[in-house]
């Protein structure tokens, strides 16, 4: 990485496409999620259905302000860093969500502990996020 930028504010040029469009997530992260959409789609026939991806400050703003408190103040979501992303319900649920529970750490990928079931956050099982980039982040703002 050469330019991380800020909170909804990662160049452009730091972040890849993923496989479904329009989302995109910073490249370090993109290469680690592509790989383990390739062992997903081994097991179960077809891709991690993704419903949200990088999003920048605005978008942080909007969605704050449709969904309250769910969603984290603009300028603090991983989403803002390109280290997050949200899946579809089917993504998560069942099966598919106890094998992502049991391999995606392999490559980098979890479920973060507050977004659990009696984690600190909100309950979300569809979030996601990159963890070498987030501890990255964590540590150089400190």
């Amino acid at each position: 990485m050469t330019d991380p930028g800020t909170n909804g504010r990662v160049p452009r040029s730091e972040l890849c496409a993923l496989w479904q469009r329009p989302f995109e997530d910073r490249a370090d992260a993109v290469v680690a999620l592509f790989a383990l959409n390739d062992e997903y789609a081994a097991v179960f026939g077809e891709p991690i259905c993704l419903s949200s991806g990088y999003r920048t400050y605005e978008e942080q703003a909007a969605l704050r302000r449709t969904k309250g408190a769910v969603a984290a103040p603009a300028g603090l979501s991983n989403h803002g860093w390109g280290l997050a992303v949200d899946l579809c319900g089917d993504a998560y649920a069942g099966a598919r969500g106890r094998w992502l529970a049991k391999n995606a750490g392999a490559f980098g990928w979890e479920n973060p502990a507050w977004a659990r079931k009696g984690g600190s956050g909100f309950y979300e099982p569809w979030h996601w996020e990159y963890v070498p980039g987030r501890d990255a982040v964590d540590a150089a703002q400190r």
